[in-house]
């Protein structure tokens, strides 16, 4: 989903702790995204994508449309979780459910 919809250029996967596979990604300029796979032994048990999880709770990508990418995203299946809203400062965010139920905040600046 985050090399489709927002143009991650994978650089790699690898084992970076035993039985561990890290897949590294660029995410533009020097933003870097490293997913791990879970260590044997963890619990099964999810997170959930929704605005009161707690640990990871979101990361978040700027956009220039945030219209035209939630359309796009709904258009691929992609679960909006908070619909555009605009904040104090003029900004509009979103939040979609992205990999693994964790939330992905989208921010049109003013």
């Amino acid at each position: 989903m985050v090399r489709k919809h927002f143009e991650a250029k994978i650089l790699g996967a690898r084992e970076v702790m035993p039985v561990t596979i890290t897949v590294s990604m660029q995410m533009g300029g020097e933003v870097r995204l490293n997913i791990s796979s879970p260590p044997a032994g963890s619990s099964d048990q999810r997170g959930n994508a929704e605005l009161n999880h707690l640990g990871l709770e979101h990361f978040g990508f700027g956009v220039d449309d945030l219209a035209a990418k939630l359309d796009s995203l709904e258009k691929a299946g992609v679960r909006i979780v908070l619909p555009s809203t605009e904040i104090v400062c003029g900004a509009h965010l979103a939040y979609i459910e992205g990999p693994d139920d964790v939330l992905i905040e989208l921010v049109q600046s003013p």
